[in-house]
């Protein structure tokens, strides 16, 4: 199959393809794509030393030469925010995640009650999504510090640009050429100006008084600090791997708000319902987990969103290790990049009614329905299944999922409450406004960056 029947494939739920595998061609090489619920659950049960996840992800951002050997060979960022995360420490994230969304909402989506105001959705996305994520990652006041959250932001955009670009050139002249590409080493350096007198202060800390002390901080960085103290690493590389795991967080969670914040405008008759579920949340708990974990149409409306949309059209990618034979008999041989179809997965009739319509509430109704075999947890946001992949599914699943469907549920409950929104009525003929298409680029699902929609500060009795 040539690449552009491939794309077909992806886009389209129309192919003879679907439950099997086949090829796309990347820049510079072919990726198998195998589809279907059980070629999906056969790829998640299978260990790291057959399918790695890892060496996906160093070979298409060819971390090699651009953050160096070592991050590659051990990437214990990793394995450490997971450990954390899993240890219950939401809860006490939550707490400054509240205090940060509101003055960040209000700084970069200013309105007044009598006048709609033109916002770029993708850039004030991503720049409310740095600066509540880098309160988790490094608190407070380095997280309020724009130039920091933009270098943040701008280190994500160079790491995938030079990967991009050194797919382009054989093995052997990579090393060559990679200094002249990369600009990761110069953002690094940048960064480290922000993050070097914070680093060295609480190195200091531990020298003095422990690995425990009194008013420790507990982000992001320090996690990364504690163990890069027994592995002895440089303050470089505590900022690389911050970075890296900045990454993730940022550009998958600012285009979640993005989307959502777009089919709010389109459909503005959503805010009502989901103003009555969040008030009714908030007034039961307060801003905590607990009231987020209440808010079932609002879960749905992300769940919903990212199905529709997407980040990618492949998920679970991963790197054969050795050769493997498929339990439908499927070869792979050593070496080979592959990764699950996402779109037809997320548009097939058969796990989603009508899967081609836009159904914000579709996963709420199912809840109250108890219509999900009684697995109501598998239908949040967060939950992972081989029917809904935007995550991953399995052990190798995004981390940091729950952290980040507290983080969405806060900025979008707050922005609801407080705002009405709309799009703008380009057409100025009166018909009814829809939000611009998403922009295919090999596997990657992009919004338009120029995207306006118009916002309006809510008048409350």
């Amino acid at each position: 199959m040539d690449q552009g029947q491939a794309f077909v494939v992806f886009r389209c739920n129309i192919n003879p393809y679907y439950g099997s595998a086949f090829k796309v061609a990347l820049l510079d090489r072919w990726m198998v794509i195998i589809s279907g619920p059980k070629m999906i659950e056969d790829i998640r049960r299978r260990p790291e030393d057959e399918l790695s996840f890892t060496e996906a992800v160093q070979t298409l951002l060819q971390y090699k030469y651009t953050v160096g050997q070592k991050i590659q060979e051990d990437p214990y960022h990793i394995v450490v925010v997971k450990e954390k995360l899993q240890n219950r420490l939401l809860p006490i994230m939550t707490l400054g995640l509240i205090d940060e969304v509101v003055p960040t909402v209000q700084k970069y989506f200013p309105t007044t009650e009598d006048q709609w105001t033109d916002f770029n959705v993708v850039a004030a996305s991503l720049k409310i999504i740095a600066r509540v994520s880098n309160r988790a990652f490094v608190g407070l006041p380095l997280c309020r510090n724009e130039e920091y959250n933009d270098i943040s932001v701008h280190f994500s955009v160079e790491i995938v640009k030079a990967g991009t670009t050194l797919f382009l050139f054989p093995d052997v002249l990579k090393p060559l050429v990679a200094p002249f590409i990369s600009k990761v080493r110069q953002t690094t350096k940048r960064a480290l100006q922000h993050l070097g007198p914070i680093i060295q202060d609480r190195r200091m800390a531990i020298q003095e008084l422990g690995i425990e002390w009194p008013d420790k901080p507990n982000d992001v960085l320090q996690w990364i600090i504690d163990k890069a103290v027994e592995k002895h690493e440089t303050d470089v590389e505590i900022v690389e791997r911050l970075l890296l795991l900045n990454l993730a967080a940022i550009h998958t969670s600012s285009s979640s708000i993005a989307h959502v914040l777009y089919h709010l405008a389109e459909q503005p008759e959503l805010l009502s319902p989901l103003r009555e579920e969040i008030e009714a949340s908030i007034d039961a708990d307060g801003w905590t987990m607990s009231a987020f974990g209440r808010m079932w149409k609002l879960d749905s409306l992300l769940r919903e969103s990212q199905r529709y949309n997407g980040f990618t059209l492949a998920s679970m990618i991963r790197v054969a290790m050795r050769d493997i034979v498929l339990t439908n008999g499927t070869f792979i041989p050593k070496g080979t990049l592959l990764g699950a179809a996402a779109h037809p997965t997320h548009h097939d009739n058969t796990h989603f009614p009508d899967a081609h319509v836009f159904d914000p509430f579709r996963f709420a109704r199912m809840r109250e329905a108890g219509s999900f075999e009684g697995h109501l947890a598998r239908l949040q946001f967060a939950s992972t299944s081989p029917e809904y992949l935007p995550f991953g599914h399995g052990q190798l699943a995004c981390p940091g999922r729950h952290s980040a469907a507290n983080q969405l549920k806060a900025v979008l409950s707050y922005v609801i409450l407080n705002h009405d929104l709309r799009l703008t009525d380009s057409k100025n003929d009166g018909s009814q406004p829809q939000r611009p298409p998403n922009v295919y680029v090999s596997l990657a699902v992009i919004l338009p960056i120029d995207g306006i929609i118009q916002l309006r500060k809510r008048a409350v009795a």
